[in-house]
C-alpha cells in the first residue's frame, strides 16, 4: 500500500514539474521583453523549486505505516452532540 502511495506521489511530483516547465516555456516564448522574461522565469523557478522541494521533504517525513495501521487516526473526528 505504501508503494502505491509513493508511486502516486511520484506521478504527482512529475506532473507538477511538467506544469512548471510548461509555464516557464510560455513565459520565455511569449514575453515582449527578453530581459523581463528572464527575470520573471528566474523568480518563478526559484519559488516553484522551493515549494516543490519543501513538499517532497514534508511528504517523505510522513509515517505511512503508523497512519495506515491506525484506522482511528483517519476517522477520529469528534462526534457532534455526543452525550459524553
Amino acid at each position: 500500500m505504501i508503494a502505491i502511495i509513493n508511486l502516486f506521489y511520484l506521478l504527482l511530483f512529475f506532473g507538477i514539474s511538467a506544469v512548471g516547465l510548461y509555464i516557464c516555456y510560455h513565459i520565455l516564448r511569449y514575453s515582449l521583453s527578453k530581459k523581463s522574461a528572464l527575470t520573471v522565469v528566474t523568480l518563478f523557478a526559484g519559488i516553484f523549486l522551493l515549494f516543490l522541494c519543501t513538499n517532497a521533504v514534508l511528504f517523505s517525513q510522513i509515517d505511512w505505516g503508523t497512519l495506515l495501521r491506525n484506522p482511528a487516526g483517519v476517522t477520529s473526528f469528534p462526534v457532534p452532540f455526543s452525550n459524553h
